[in-house]
């Protein structure tokens, strides 16, 4: 019980980030969007602590080796740094881990759009054979061990400790794991000032020829649309077509956010791309010629000073203090 309590400390420090307000007097309209939470699993300090201490507990896995921190690892931005996630016996998923910063404004989940919340999105590693491996009977029947998950949850969701509740409570803390305070966060709120090339590399992004802003848009910088961008000319993978069953969604995946880029490589959706300068190059080559390629990813000339500027804006969009903890 001890070990619960103390690793929900540590996860409040993160997520009370979510709650922190702005000075609406400075900047311009740069507003981070509300945290909506559904009717029946509103947010308590009791869930939160409840989700966070889940969050981080191995005995979600089958063989008590992993958590849902495994993957999303606070000091690598809720990511790992792994081509494609890693589960239970060093199992690989298919596809690369994505942040869970920010998650709470994300219309859908899973890169293919599999899940509708983020409640029944909890269910999905925890009964995938390549993840937890874990059914959600043995699971309620270890955490039933650690008296404190049920008192959580009466203070919480006034009952016992259920499958169903530890949906909720999970979902909840990762709601409000929330990154709003880059460098291009303060200079939107008037509180930073961006350099000379970070400001030609924000024109970069949002210009005509390069047009980056037309996907990575809004406040979290995704407009969370399926595209495919042209990556292979044959995908193992059918992306969102494994969901729709429709052939013009082959090899489609879900926008990501650029929020904390600098620290959530490697890029796409199967982690084959290192580097940033190599995303850019990909873009500018203007791609494989993928039946399902967006017509967004064109190609585009772009010189090294240029490139050097776009890294630079893109920089901006990872906080401080995170790298800080690389």
């Amino acid at each position: 019980m001890n070990r619960v309590l103390v690793v929900a400390l540590i996860v409040l420090s993160v997520a009370l980030s979510a709650f922190m307000t702005e000075d609406p007097s400075k900047g311009d309209s740069w507003t981070r969007p509300d945290i909506v939470f559904p009717d029946d699993n509103p947010m308590t300090d009791a869930g939160i602590d409840l989700g966070g201490a889940l969050f981080f507990e191995t005995l979600l896995s089958k063989d008590s080796s992993i958590s849902c921190q495994s993957c999303h690892m606070i000091s690598e931005a809720f990511a790992d740094h792994l081509p494609l996630g890693e589960g239970i016996k060093g199992r690989h998923v298919t596809r690369n881990t994505p942040t869970v910063f920010n998650v709470a404004f994300h219309p859908y989940f899973m890169a293919d759009g599999k899940f509708a919340t983020l409640e029944d999105q909890v269910l999905g590693p925890i009964n995938e054979h390549r993840e937890f491996d874990m059914s959600p009977e043995l699971v309620i029947e270890r955490l039933h061990t650690i008296p404190l998950y049920n008192e959580l949850s009466q203070k919480a969701y006034g009952e016992d400790l259920s499958m169903d509740i530890v949906q909720k409570a999970i979902a909840n803390y990762e709601r409000v794991i929330i990154s709003d305070n880059s460098r291009f966060d303060q200079f939107k709120r008037g509180e930073a000032q961006l350099t000379e090339q970070e400001m030609q590399g924000w024109k970069l992004f949002n210009s005509e020829e390069l047009n980056c802003s037309q996907c990575h848009s809004g406040y979290n910088f995704t407009n969370y649309a399926f595209e495919n961008n042209g990556l292979y000319e044959d995908y193992q993978d059918s992306g969102r077509a494994l969901i729709t069953k429709q052939p013009e969604d082959l090899a489609k995946f879900k926008v990501p956010t650029l929020r904390n880029i600098a620290l959530t490589y490697p890029y796409m959706h199967n982690g084959s791309v290192e580097t940033l300068k190599e995303v850019i190059d990909h873009y500018a080559s203007g791609g494989k010629g993928h039946t399902s390629q967006s017509h967004l990813v064109a190609g585009f000339e772009i010189t090294p000073d240029e490139k050097e500027a776009l890294l630079a804006f893109l920089q901006t969009l990872t906080e401080e203090r995170l790298l800080r903890m690389e």
